[in-house]
């Protein structure tokens, strides 16, 4: 029987764009399914449940940083409709990969308050390799 790894209370990765690591520019890297349902009943009142094939996207929430030369928010923002490769990484080893469209982030914040983004970018299905 094999054993089953229990993964720690909280989630640690490291987060990649191309061959740009990017993990100390977010706090959340996560990709994201949405699977289209829809419900139908009949004249007999029998309800029927239709559903199709999910689609992703990769949302992620950071720091902006203007001032590091290739910075995720300046990668993102001058990268804005191509596509490129998103890897989530897991301590253990496990990738999680899929092609992304780079989407521009916000500019500016509130006072008192670090100048963050959130952005949700359009992703293929994820392609997972469990760790060896």
């Amino acid at each position: 029987m094999a054993k089953i790894a229990v993964a720690p209370f909280y989630f640690k990765a490291t987060f990649s764009l191309g061959t740009d690591e990017y993990t100390a520019h977010v706090n959340e890297a996560r990709f994201v399914p949405t699977q289209p349902t829809a419900t139908w009943t009949d004249i007999d009142d029998v309800t029927h449940t239709f559903a199709g094939k999910s689609t992703w996207v990769l949302n992620l929430a950071g720091v902006q940083d203007w001032e590091t030369l290739n910075s995720l928010s300046s990668y993102l923002n001058e990268h804005e409709g191509e596509t490129v490769t998103a890897t989530i990484e897991t301590p253990e080893g496990a990738t999680h990969t899929a092609d992304v469209i780079a989407a521009a982030v916000e500019i500016g914040g509130a006072n008192g308050s670090p100048a963050t983004f959130s952005q949700s970018l359009q992703s293929t299905k994820p392609v997972t390799t469990p760790a060896a």
